[in-house]
């Protein structure tokens, strides 16, 4: 990884046995300060995961050892630049000068609906400062109905031994409406967070987050938090507006004692043989999917992202040696190219730029009314051919015929009897005309 007066390098590797997943790596890090404070450490990591298929229990243990004091990672480098901003120096997310560190966690899914528990253990050591720091946790965690709720409980030791317990209780109630038929389908998110100590209410979070749009390219947030220790209350807002070519986030909050505001643009650029494409983000790995002519089919449920005139869009939500399963949807597309086949399966590596092609029919479509000469309808299903006897469309409901052709034709054939091979014709003068009854003769 690097940035400014940042850089870290890793290297490791994984194994997957028939005992679980072991992992190790090694990182090195270098950090300067803006006071020209230079860190530089190694750590290393070693891992093993379990799933037990029997009873869906998942198990994992990870160990850490920092070689050295002055390592750092990223969000450390960036503590150490701003930590006036925080209340003390070492608090319980940038855990500066760790020396080993374990941790602990299963989780188990109950039977018969009844949700998911979970227990994990961290204990910690810190080079210069003696005692050991130790967290706890227990979660309970479950849905009913589209309501989904969590239960917590955390027991903490720091190195003097000072002991803080923590209780959460997280809700999450969405409300929809819209079939995504009819009318456009909208949801919007209430969710609430309420926490207290041992000496009683400590703070709470509410929040109301949605997806608005004809092609949910809105999304937006509003939450306000309140914290009893200090008798704050904070008010906060998010905006994002996705284009197929641009990301455009803004973001406000106020509280007590300050306020602030941001925004950002975010956009990528894409040469490659097939053309110029502009989309909205780029990750590490990402996919180029060409369904030639097919215009408005949007990706992997991204109705904001959709191919343009030339049938492309560029996906980036690609995961690494994974199968990722690509499916264009074509039920807003207007375009009269027919899409043959509609997914692609694709697992590349990281940093992978894979080219996927959709196969299509670009072929221009007619709807043909024609009847027998005595005036009954052509039977259902039966092929219809151009002069040549290429295959070109089908006979369908209410005798109506249906044919992809590149040029009009001079004169199609309708099947009348496929094991008399008897057909009737129908011609045309360099005009198909939609609105008339042919007579197939």
């Amino acid at each position: 990884m690097l940035s400014d007066n940042y850089n870290a390098i890793t290297l490791g590797n994984g194994w997957n046995t028939p005992l679980g997943a072991i992992s190790f790596y090694a990182a090195r890090s270098s950090s300067k300060l803006n006071n020209d404070t230079r860190h530089e450490g190694t750590s290393y990591q070693v891992a093993y995961n379990k799933y037990l298929v029997q009873t869906a229990t998942r198990f994992s243990v990870a160990a850490w050892r920092y070689a050295s004091q002055d390592y750092r990672t990223f969000s450390d480098h960036l503590y150490e630049n701003d930590k006036h901003y925080h209340q003390s120096d070492y608090d319980d997310f940038y855990d500066i000068g760790r020396k080993n560190s374990l941790s602990a966690n299963i989780m188990q899914p109950l039977s018969n609906n009844l949700g998911n528990v979970s227990l994990s253990a961290l204990w910690r050591n810190y080079w210069g400062r003696s005692g050991n720091a130790k967290d706890y946790q227990f979660s309970y965690s479950n849905n009913w109905q589209h309501i989904s709720y969590t239960f917590s409980a955390s027991q903490s030791y720091d190195e003097n031994n000072k002991e803080e317990e923590r209780f959460n209780l997280f809700i999450s109630i969405p409300f929809y409406w819209g079939d995504d038929i009819a009318k456009t389908r909208h949801q919007i998110n209430l969710s609430n967070s309420t926490s207290f100590s041992k000496d009683g209410y400590s703070s709470n979070n509410t929040g109301i987050t949605g997806i608005a749009g004809e092609h949910d390219q809105l999304n937006y947030g509003i939450y306000v938090n309140q914290q009893q220790q200090n008798n704050d209350t904070s008010l906060g807002t998010n905006l994002s507006w996705r284009t197929p070519i641009a990301i455009i986030d803004g973001s406000y909050s106020h509280s007590k004692n300050a306020w602030q505001s941001g925004g950002s643009i975010s956009s990528g650029l894409v040469v490659w043989p097939g053309g110029i494409n502009i989309t909205n983000q780029l990750s590490d790995t990402f996919a180029i999917l060409d369904a030639p002519g097919l215009e408005g089919a949007h990706i992997n449920g991204q109705k904001y992202n959709r191919t343009n005139s030339k049938g492309q869009v560029v996906y980036d939500l690609i995961i690494p040696h994974r199968e990722n399963h690509l499916v264009l949807d074509i039920a807003n597309s207007e375009s009269e190219t027919e899409l043959q086949g509609n997914r692609q399966i694709i697992a590349p590596y990281r940093g992978a730029v894979s080219y996927v092609q959709f196969t299509t029919d670009q072929r221009k479509p007619w709807y043909i009314q024609a009847l027998r000469p005595d005036g009954s309808p052509l039977t259902f299903g039966y092929d219809v051919l151009d002069l040549q006897e290429n295959n070109i469309g089908v006979v369908g409901q209410g005798s109506r015929l249906f044919i992809r052709v590149d040029e009009i034709p001079t004169g199609i054939k309708v099947a009348l009897n496929d094991e008399q091979n008897l057909f009737c014709t129908i011609t045309f003068q360099h005009v198909i005309d939609e609105n008339k009854t042919y007579i197939c003769q």
